[in-house]
């Protein structure tokens, strides 16, 4: 969607005042005279959009909105100016209002710089301003911004630096990087690119998140140009129109020309995100509330909560809106009273994604970097690095991170579901001894119920089993590795139809081997082979013939065992091509 927001010269210059007020705040050092005469030469209303003064002022209220709204997503913007020599005016005062930015940054005291969102509240916009300039400072200082202008004969020789097709063409290639960043390589730092009419229609810029109106737009131009701001990106949950000339009183008329499909959604004022954002609030924490857990004062029984793979996704989804939509109006004031409960909701996701280990990937930049940055510095706060995932169960400190838990519940639930994380993702490679470890735990679970001293210490035990893995059985003298797993799925096949015992153990431990060493094996050690479909068709015909002529298993279960055996070969491919 389109989020529009209005704003008036008044507005960004003087909170409000007339324009007669404004030109007298503007050239306050001039005599009645010089002003009457001043107002003269700026009589028509192009005039005083192309008042330099006037752009001077806008263009730092633009940037300051960019550096707080905008920049923390890394995106981009596009100004839309009265005419051409606005926009090359526009550029030049851009470049003033980020160097004074970046210098009201660097004055300000250590205590100020470290001022939340919540306490900037009650602060000047300007200060505010510097202090969200301060936390994305390296990145400001880069910023560079670009007319784009088409070329007239007559045009101030200067002005060939913005309309030369070459330079247009290798602004534009630059601007549709993204932002420099450790996240994403190859970044250009053009962040603002400054237009009369060109690029309006027909540019593919994902990479914008805002476009400033600064002049009568109307209709179908008016229609294309907040397309542009439109364009999908990940990180990027809407397109921001900022609106300097009162182009929204056009937009009845421009929109009324088109059916309710052509512009359902088209535009919608960011006001109306505010009781959005309160209801997808009240849907996340409702998740909870249903089931008489209070997600804000008891972290711990949300967490258990959603031990339910259902509400885990519901929580997932409803979370994700919520977080999107706060993204959007922060740092306004109307968002920051939802911004303690994002960042403990983001910390109830990030407890069961380290829990549960299946159906929460970690949070990423699709909600909105402002919000991702605020849940990450919180659970840094808390002593967890969001980037490091869940410790498995083969890790050599899973122990000590087990013994640290408070509760014999938390220590149980934590060693359950890192078996059974690491169960889950073994059982391609080795799916019956891996699914007689999952039937144990099962038992376990079932006999101990809710009896947490003793689950724990029956879980304790069981991890050491599952920590250890196959060992070597003498008897057989199989690879536990790698014959171990092709043994076991014919034994459980040919137990099927016979006991597997002494003599007949060893043969079929034999047979387990030379189809892994002399069909297998050398078929697949080929790149690229499980993609060549005739080339796997041709081998699971000769397991197929191996299975029969052994006499392994009787013939008509020979197609389906077959199938099993390519399916545990795939899952083994990384071992059987060493």
């Amino acid at each position: 969607p389109i989020l529009y927001e209005g704003r008036t010269a008044e507005g960004a210059v003087s909170d409000g005042r007339e324009l007669d007020q404004l030109f007298e705040d503007l050239f306050s050092d001039k005599s009645g005279d010089e002003l009457e005469a001043i107002k003269r030469k700026y009589a028509t209303k192009g005039a005083i959009l192309e008042a330099p003064k006037l752009i001077e002022a806008k263009a730092r209220d633009m940037l300051r909105h960019y550096v707080e709204h905008i920049l923390p997503n890394g995106l981009k913007a596009q100004v839309v100016s009265y005419s051409r020599r606005a926009a090359v005016r526009y550029q030049a005062a851009f470049e003033v209002a980020r160097d004074e930015l970046v210098q009201e940054a660097v004055d300000l005291d250590e205590a100020t710089r470290r001022l939340d969102d919540l306490a900037l509240q009650t602060k000047p916009r300007k200060l505010a301003a510097a202090v969200r300039a301060w936390r994305s400072l390296d990145a400001l200082r880069s910023l560079e911004f670009a007319a784009i202008i088409s070329p007239d004969n007559n045009d101030p020789a200067e002005w060939r630096e913005w309309s030369e097709a070459g330079k247009i063409e290798s602004r534009i290639a630059c601007f549709v990087k993204p932002l420099p960043s450790d996240d994403e390589e190859g970044g250009d730092p053009l962040a603002f690119l400054i237009v009369k009419s060109m690029l309006l229609t027909g540019f593919d810029a994902p990479i914008e998140g805002v476009m400033y109106l600064d002049r009568p737009i109307r209709e179908a131009e008016l229609l294309q140009a907040i397309a542009r701001v439109n364009r999908t990106k990940g990180g990027k949950t809407a397109g921001i129109l900022v609106d300097y000339y009162g182009v929204a009183r056009h937009l009845k008329d421009a929109l009324s020309a088109y059916s309710a499909e052509d512009i359902e959604g088209a535009l919608q004022s960011l006001k109306d995100e505010i009781p959005k954002l309160r209801d997808r609030h009240a849907r996340v924490i409702g998740i909870f509330q249903s089931r008489d857990v209070d997600p804000i004062q008891d972290k711990e029984a949300a967490v258990y909560l959603l031990e339910d793979e259902r509400l885990r996704a519901e929580f997932k989804v409803k979370l994700k809106q919520f977080l999107a939509t706060l993204d959007l109006v922060l740092p306004r004031a109307e968002a920051l009273p939802f911004v303690k409960d994002a960042e403990t909701l983001g910390d109830i996701y990030d407890r069961a994604r380290r829990l549960y280990r299946e159906g929460l990937p970690p949070l990423s930049k699709a909600i909105g970097r402002k919000v991702q940055r605020l849940i990450d510095e919180h659970l840094i706060s808390l002593g967890v690095d969001p980037k490091i995932p869940p410790i498995a169960i083969t890790d050599a400190k899973f122990a000590d991170h087990v013994s640290r838990k408070v509760s014999d519940r938390a220590k149980a639930s934590e060693m359950e579901h890192a078996a059974r994380s690491h169960i889950r993702k073994k059982l391609d490679e080795d799916p019956v001894h891996y699914q007689a470890l999952s039937d144990r735990l099962d038992e376990i679970l079932k006999q101990f119920g809710q009896d947490w001293e003793q689950l724990a210490l029956a879980l304790s035990e069981f991890v050491e089993v599952v920590r250890a893995g196959r060992k070597k059985d003498d008897d057989l003298g199989l690879d536990p590795e790698l014959h171990a797993p092709f043994y076991d799925l014919l034994k459980q096949e040919r137990e099927k139809q016979a006991p597997v015992r002494g003599p007949d153990a060893k043969w079929l431990a034999d047979l387990a081997v030379d189809l892994v060493e002399r069909v297998v094996r050398p078929t697949v050690n080929v790149v690229g082979f499980w993609s060549n479909a005739p080339r796997r068709e041709e081998l699971r015909g000769q397991v197929f013939m191996f299975l029969d002529e052994n006499e392994i298993v009787e013939f008509d279960r020979a197609d389906a065992v077959a199938d099993r055996l390519m399916e545990l070969a795939r899952a083994n491919d990384r071992k059987l091509t060493k």
